[in-house]
């Protein structure tokens, strides 16, 4: 059994102009007169005053072979080697299996800072590539983080 449903050219008018009005009630409704959304607040803040930051290690970290389900802790040192404080406003792994955290508070010129990562090998084995994002006030505004190794499944 078919079922079609067929709007006449006047019915689509009125659905597509009531569903419009919907999604613009929807989006200004949500935020007060005259300010600015917190992400586009944060964005405009990380394009206004760049910095320049350097890994004091490195960028990668190789693991070598571990066992399946155990974890793995990393701490990436880095240093804000421009003239305007380091904003780091986001810092992601690329599964859930890789959790990094990261300061909150701005990272002066001159000082250090660390991106502790953690990796959990549970349910994962073999060859095993990682990488952390951090976004921040940098001129890539993607600083990328690499962890490397094998986890040798159990048996």
């Amino acid at each position: 059994m078919k079922i079609e449903i067929t709007f006449d050219p006047a019915m689509k008018k009125i659905f597509a102009i009531a569903l419009s009005l919907v999604f613009v009630l929807a989006v200004f409704s949500c935020r007060k007169k005259g300010e600015l959304p917190p992400t586009a607040k944060l964005e405009a803040e990380l394009l206004k005053d760049t910095t320049e930051i350097t890994f004091i290690d490195s960028t990668s970290f190789g693991f070598d072979t571990i066992n399946e389900g155990d974890k793995i802790h990393h701490d990436f040192r880095l240093k804000n080697t421009g003239t305007k404080n380091l904003l780091i406003a986001n810092a992601f792994g690329s599964c859930g299996c890789t959790v990094p955290e990261y300061p909150k508070d701005p990272v002066k010129p001159g000082d250090t800072a660390t991106i502790k990562v953690t990796f959990n090998s549970t349910g994962k084995h073999d060859e095993q590539h990682k990488t952390v994002t951090l976004v921040c006030n940098t001129v890539k505004r993607n600083e990328m983080l690499y962890l490397e190794g094998f986890v040798k499944a159990k048996e």
